[in-house]
């Protein structure tokens, strides 16, 4: 499918199934109990506990039945999947371990790469240096970095600027696999699916990285114009937040998770 085509799919399917697409919303009504309460002025501490426990719940089923959405759409099936709460419950649990794990992934590499370059070390001698001129009376921020060796600044610098430009690079990426992680264990139902690095970037491939690139963003693009609209009904008082939260958020959820699924339906 062309990039035209998974929109426009993307934007009907939501409402392919009207009660469907009701029970969701109210799905995503319980999973923000913990927001909503508040916002009417309740503040009770027992329904705050109740509440919190609700949203937990409540948002494992609904990233479980996302996972199925994105199926549907790799399987280019036209209609809402069914709802099997205990199922996407666990469903849920297992994607969301399976994005911790991409983000651990490049968190580790980002660490050892500002070890490496010297990051740590020098920021300790900056603290340090401060500190000592802090003590012998510095009392602005021009006294102090006067008082900190040049070396040391260049030292910090260079490596803050290898940090950043690594862990943008890895963000990027492993956000990227991380997308067609989330498809491969949509697909298979195994979370051991979705850590296959080599099918993974075969996938990608596929699929074409350019093409997955652009589509991700215009879909959040997308997205972002839509939560906008919905930030604006929710400044009408009392019904706006409700409103907002009952159709909009999960019109964008089914919208992006269905588009992610056409995305890869040719991998």
């Amino acid at each position: 499918m062309d990039l035209r085509e998974i929109i426009m799919d993307a934007i009907k399917y939501p409402i392919s199934d009207t009660r469907k697409f009701l029970i969701f919303c109210v799905l995503i009504i319980l999973m923000s109990l913990s927001t909503i309460f508040p916002s009417y002025g309740v503040n009770d501490g027992t329904l705050a506990m109740i509440s919190s426990l609700v949203t937990l719940i409540v948002s494992f089923i609904v990233l479980g039945y996302s996972v199925d959405v994105v199926k549907a759409g790799v399987e280019n099936e036209d209609t809402l999947p069914d709802f099997d709460y205990v199922k996407q419950f666990i469903m849920g649990i297992k994607a969301l371990v399976l994005e911790i794990i991409y983000f651990i992934i490049p968190a580790v590499l980002v660490i050892i790469v500002a070890s490496a370059s010297g990051l740590f070390s020098s920021f300790t001698k900056i603290v340090y240096a401060s500190i000592n001129a802090t003590s012998s009376g510095a009392s602005n921020l021009t006294m102090i970095m006067a008082a900190i060796p040049k070396s040391t600044m260049n030292t910090f610098t260079n490596a803050l600027t290898v940090t950043l430009i690594v862990g943008i690079i890895l963000f990027i990426i492993f956000s990227l696999m991380s997308f067609t992680g989330l498809v491969r264990f949509a697909k298979y139902g195994s979370g051991t699916e979705g850590l296959r690095f080599r099918e993974i970037l075969k996938d990608m491939s596929n699929v074409g990285f350019v093409k997955i690139i652009v589509t991700l963003i215009v879909i959040y693009i997308i997205a972002l114009l839509l939560a906008i609209v919905i930030g604006l009904i929710g400044l009408i008082p009392y019904i706006g937040v409700f409103i907002g939260i009952f159709v909009g958020v999960p019109f964008i959820l089914l919208f992006v998770y269905r588009a992610i699924g056409l995305l890869y339906a040719d991998a």
